[in-house]
């Protein structure tokens, strides 16, 4: 169920998916992350076709904050913990009292409640308010140490060669979801693999209007995934000069 980006900063969240987890995020955390003033953005709320982890990664590069409910020893929540992390991002982490963490997350601030509590999902909505509302106001209290001083090693590499390893991947993934049998229509999912020369043409349509940066963010608002806009803005620009000479 993906969404456009609106104007209002975002809180990323990380979390797992389904069951009881989708109850608390949308009757505790996105109304905490509301009463702050931003806007709430969850990884099922953003997954384009492409690759998954350059949308995770987009995502939390421009979020204001990140707010991780590490109530379960989740792999995938850790792990993107661990790259809001080396983003320098900051982070507000959740946790049930007297759970036994990790040793290096256990080191962070923790916003604890208690299940055994009649009201614990109210108490919890009003501390993470006031916790996410700490950290806007002074987002580097909410960062690891060791990260504000560190920025992470680039490799550097042609711009051909980082569009072919995108289109590389935008192909591994098309590939995997046919065959496991998931490319399910009524996910929204299939309405979002549109083919590449049809992104040109929009994009050729937007540049003569907008700039590149907005075509980009146009197109992915329609539902193309971020390397498909890039390559589809960046092809339909070059065209446009011989275009305008024949």
């Amino acid at each position: 169920m993906s969404k456009a980006h609106g104007s209002k900063p975002t809180c990323f969240v990380v979390m797992p998916f389904g069951g009881v987890w989708d109850g608390y995020y949308e009757q505790v955390y996105r109304p905490a992350i509301e009463d702050t003033g931003l806007e709430a953005e969850r990884a099922d709320d953003v997954f384009q076709a492409g690759s998954v982890l350059q949308t995770i990664v987009d995502s939390l590069s421009r979020a204001a904050v990140v707010l991780v409910d590490v109530s379960e020893n989740n792999r995938n929540v850790h792990y993107e913990l661990g790259l809001a992390h080396a983003l320098g991002r900051p982070t507000v982490l959740v946790a049930p009292q007297g759970m036994p963490l990790f040793f290096d997350v256990g080191q962070e601030r923790m916003v604890t409640y208690d299940k055994n509590d009649a009201f614990w999902g109210a108490d919890l909505k009003q501390t993470v308010t006031k916790a996410l509302s700490e950290t806007v106001k002074q987002p580097a209290t909410a960062v690891p140490t060791v990260f504000l001083h560190i920025k992470p090693a680039r490799i550097e590499s042609e711009e051909v060669v980082v569009r072919l390893r995108r289109i590389e991947e935008q192909l591994a993934d098309l590939s995997r979801l046919i065959s496991t049998r998931r490319l399910d229509v009524q996910s929204g999912y299939a309405e979002k693999l549109h083919s590449p020369l049809v992104a040109q043409d929009e994009a050729a349509k937007l540049l003569r209007s907008v700039s590149s940066d907005e075509a980009v963010r146009q197109l992915m608002n329609e539902g193309y995934g971020r390397a498909m806009a890039e390559d589809a803005v960046f092809i339909a620009a070059r065209r446009i000069p011989s275009q305008g000479k024949s």
